[in-house]
């Protein structure tokens, strides 16, 4: 959801520079409103995402994203309005580009009117989302407060989110993260002489940003399946609970942990369950590298066939680093604008 306001978002202050490059002056009541609405997205946008960097799961909390997401969705909804007007006027006008049908209707006073008070009652509704916000108290990451005191803030306020290695078809768009894919499957498949048994490689990103989707497209890949006997994805998180990592990797790989609850009984059946086998891991979500290091590195270094990998995904480089990740790590960077287009059509009317 973070990634689709942040493309609405771009889309706004967009319509704003093509409004001022081409002086559509004319409508001053209207360029008002979008100038609020770009203003009013950008807090919603930092609220949003520190309600992501903190995994809230509060039912009132999640109420307050459905509301955004149908706020989103009259959005979008006023921008097909006025594809469809453009496309009345002629193929032509209609295949200018993403916001320049919404420059149409600016400009033209029979559908400027119209689409002026869709665009204030969103306004209002933006507002009243604001307001709700507050009760949450929100740290507005994004915004000019110290950066580490937001880091610390939104993390002593995680709770467990948990994902899985199912594809959710409907994240995915644009050739960037198909290339993305090729070229991570490309590494976790190549082999040279004298490579460690296992290596680890990290996708860092800041919340929200699809390292996540970047990773279920590499573990889901036809050709990567093929090459690795044993394929387990982790969801970690900040507080994760050593006991049931163990048990939760030695049920995927196969092996039974027996209710053991000591890490000495439980580390030994994931020796036995992975020993020999070609790995690839995902560990999902990893905020410090005690997984890792304390948890799963030592009963699979030395066990696990050659060729084994890992892929972890994780906000903070200081965590790559710590891991001894392969340099370089690969960034997820934001989406070009064709993209985030794309991405906010599936996205919000799903």
């Amino acid at each position: 959801m973070t990634m689709v306001l942040d493309a609405f978002a771009s889309y706004v202050q967009n319509m704003l520079t093509e409004m001022v490059s081409e002086e559509v002056h004319m409508l001053l009541g209207v360029t008002n409103q979008i100038k609020k609405m770009d203003v009013k997205l950008k807090d919603l946008k930092n609220f949003l995402a520190d309600a992501d960097r903190r995994n809230i799961t509060d039912e009132s909390v999640q109420e307050w994203v459905a509301q955004l997401k149908r706020a989103m969705y009259e959005a979008t909804d006023i921008l097909d309005l006025c594809q469809l007007k453009a496309m009345e006027r002629g193929p032509s006008t209609a295949d200018v580009g993403c916001f320049n049908p919404l420059l149409f209707c600016m400009r033209n006073p029979s559908h400027a009117h119209d689409i002026g008070t869709r665009i204030k009652a969103l306004n209002q509704n933006l507002d009243d989302i604001k307001e709700r916000s507050a009760a949450f108290s929100f740290i507005p990451l994004g915004s000019s407060e110290d950066p580490s005191s937001k880091v610390q803030a939104s993390r002593s306020g995680n709770k467990r989110r948990e994902t899985s290695g199912v594809f959710d078809r409907s994240a995915v768009v644009g050739e960037k993260i198909e290339q993305d894919t090729r070229k991570l499957v490309e590494i976790m498949l190549s082999e040279k002489e004298g490579n460690p048994n296992i290596m680890v490689f990290a996708v860092v990103g800041v919340g929200g940003i699809g390292k996540t989707t970047l990773a279920h497209k590499v573990f889901n890949d036809e050709a990567l399946n093929n090459k690795f006997q044993k394929t387990i994805w982790l969801s970690i998180n900040k507080d994760f609970d050593e006991v049931e990592l163990l048990r939760t990797i030695i049920t995927q790989a196969g092996g039974v942990h027996g209710g053991n609850k000591a890490l000495a009984m439980l580390q030994p059946i994931l020796v036995t369950t992975l020993k020999g086998k070609k790995l690839f891991l995902v560990l999902d979500d990893v905020w410090n590298h005690g997984a890792w290091d304390d948890v799963l590195k030592t009963p699979l270094a030395n066990v696990v066939a050659p060729g084994s990998r890992v892929l972890v995904t994780t906000r903070d480089e200081i965590v790559a680093r710590m891991m001894k990740v392969v340099l370089p790590y690969h960034h997820v960077d934001k989406l070009d604008e064709e993209d985030a287009w794309s991405l906010l059509q599936k996205q919000v009317c799903n």
